[in-house]
């Protein structure tokens, strides 16, 4: 794992909120988290095939009394939409969602930028609140209480670690 310090605050975030169970598609900018979680066994780390089995998952984990957290890159997002809008919010079911930014500022894809540019837009009519990671030395506190909403909240709550906090998809940022 790459040792920047905000990955592991992200860590140390889901163990203060209790947070064990990990669904996730594979990322980039999340494969340093997502690789310290599996080697640590605090956590449940489950690949997922499409980000929508996560929503399952995860809906079925809390209802069995655990806390769990959705991690995917932005343009994975529009897979969820429907999962969410039928199964996590109508039943308040709480997870965390730790999304990794496209389409925005540094990218390099120009097919990224459309689904990039909808993602805030998808939260907001879903009602999801969301808490941008920025700046390597504010994310423990955003993280821990951002994932903290989730549950007081009764519904997900997104966490977007920013191109400018990872360096893009290239993952080349150092602080």
């Amino acid at each position: 794992m790459t040792d920047i310090q905000w990955h592991h605050d992200i860590i140390n975030a889901f163990k203060t909120n209790n947070i064990r169970m990990i669904a996730h598609v594979a990322d980039t900018v999340l494969s340093p988290i997502i690789s310290a979680m599996e080697d640590d066994p605090f956590f449940r780390v489950v690949t997922l095939t499409r980000e929508e089995e996560g929503v399952g998952l995860l809906t079925g984990a809390y209802l069995g009394g655990i806390r769990g957290a959705l991690l995917l890159q932005a343009s994975g997002l529009g897979n969820t939409i429907n999962a969410f809008g039928s199964l996590a919010l109508p039943y308040q079911i709480p997870f965390v969602v730790l999304l990794s930014q496209r389409g925005s500022f540094f990218e390099h894809n120009i097919v990224q930028i459309p689904g990039g540019k909808a993602t805030d837009a998808i939260f907001a009519a879903l009602d999801i609140q969301t808490f941008d990671l920025v700046r390597p030395d504010k994310v423990a506190f955003v993280a821990e209480r951002g994932m903290r909403h989730a549950f007081v909240s009764r519904k997900p709550v997104a966490l977007t670690i920013t191109t400018q906090l990872s360096g893009g998809k290239s993952g080349s940022r150092t602080a």
